[in-house]
């Protein structure tokens, strides 16, 4: 099973994730032994079957001192340090705080140390990430897919008062994730909940093919029917790449300039082009020119189409269906002694995966850095290489 899937039609918060895993087959032991690694006093955690609307899950608690006090990220980050957990397992948490701490630091307007984690910072929050990032590497890193997450309207009570939900932390962290709006009142996704579906989820959306080996459900506190206060953790096989059908439209011109050629492809894929490239041709006449090919969805055919007649001096554009197969990728975004990266990583067929770094991440980094850039790509690599290696062997 190398893929693991969440469902999120009611939302999604950190116990839900950890108990639909459960729920899927997975030991709560694993959680069990992460509290006791972390040394955290009077916590302890349970699974029990409960039913939700009709729907039989399993509902994951944790049991704390409810006087033991939230913590600033610094302090969760010492908390890590200190505890004997796997250095993989301790990596994937502290990313998963720091993009927390970033939003939350982006929304309050102040400094990433100075973030206080009000809800998030108790113990239970803290169990619920670094619990769930155990069981995620206890199972080996399974690729994660994650549906449109489904958000409650109206407010929510705070710290800080009442505000509108998704809250403003949450709302930061889903940017990019495709969302569903529900009339259902009250948070649906929780920070912790989206902390840990945009730190570690690969792929977000519908439309996925997989074969299903083992389903759970996670059930939520509230007693809700319509639908179920749950989420769905699908543990799947998937091949290695995925096939679909696109559009591949074609231009000839033999009287633009460089420049202008150049112009029309980033025009192209700022429209949402899968790909745009030119390719020297000899025209008519002798005429040196160029073939403009670029890739396309077909939601995005008609636009792409109207800008290259608009935009261009072509008399017509051709277009064809094509299928292609491609490989699965993701971006992460990794902590080096260099500095942060966004790194682009590619799964083979054969289940090999290869590393390539985010040029405009590596050319900010070459600026503050006297070192050529080609040595300072094959150092990042290797460093990233040695991590990965190291994480694998922990």
């Amino acid at each position: 099973m190398n893929t693991l899937y969440f469902d999120c039609f009611s939302g999604a918060a950190g116990d839900m994730l950890i108990a639909s895993v459960l729920d899927a087959g997975a030991s709560v032991d694993v959680v069990r032994d992460t509290v006791a690694r972390l040394h955290l006093e009077a916590v302890s955690v349970e699974a029990s079957k409960e039913w939700r609307g009709g729907l039989a899950g399993t509902r994951f608690q944790v049991r704390t001192n409810p006087q033991a006090p939230r913590r600033h990220l610094p302090e969760i980050r010492q908390l890590l340090d200190r505890s004997s957990l796997p250095d993989s397992v301790k990596s994937s948490a502290r990313l998963v705080f720091d993009n927390l701490g970033h939003a939350e630091a982006k929304v309050h307007g102040c400094a990433l140390d100075d973030v206080h984690f009000h809800e998030v910072g108790a113990e239970d929050s803290l169990v619920d990430i670094v619990g769930f990032c155990a069981l995620w590497h206890h199972l080996g890193t399974p690729s994660i897919l994650v549906s449109p997450l489904a958000v409650g309207k109206g407010f929510v009570d705070t710290e800080h008062g009442k505000i509108p939900v998704p809250a403003m932390a949450t709302l930061e962290l889903l940017k990019g994730m495709p969302l569903e709006t529900t009339s259902i009142p009250g948070e649906l996704v929780t920070p912790t909940g989206a902390a840990l579906l945009s730190t570690l989820g690969q792929e977000y959306g519908r439309g996925f093919s997989f074969v299903p080996c083992s389903i759970g459900y996670g059930l939520g506190t509230r007693d809700r029917s319509d639908p179920p206060n749950a989420v769905r953790a699908v543990f799947a096989d998937r091949e290695p790449f995925d096939q679909d059908r696109v559009v591949l439209l074609e231009s000839n011109l033999d009287d633009a300039t460089g420049e202008e050629v150049g112009r029309v492809l980033n025009l192209c894929l700022d429209a949402g082009a899968l790909d745009a490239l030119v390719v020297p041709a000899q025209m008519k006449k002798g005429r040196p020119g160029h073939l403009v090919q670029v890739q396309a969805r077909q939601k995005d055919v008609d636009e792409l189409q109207r800008l290259l007649l608009e935009e261009t001096s072509t008399l017509g554009v051709r277009r064809r269906g094509v299928d292609r197969a491609v490989l699965r990728r993701r971006v992460e975004r990794r902590e080096t002694s260099f500095g942060p990266i966004r790194v682009k990583v590619a799964e083979r067929p054969s289940g090999r995966e290869e590393l390539s770094l985010e040029f405009e991440d590596l050319d900010r980094l070459s600026r503050n850095i006297p070192m050529p850039l080609p040595e300072l790509r094959r150092r990042l690599l290797q460093e990233l290489r040695d991590d990965d290696a190291t994480a694998t062997q922990g």
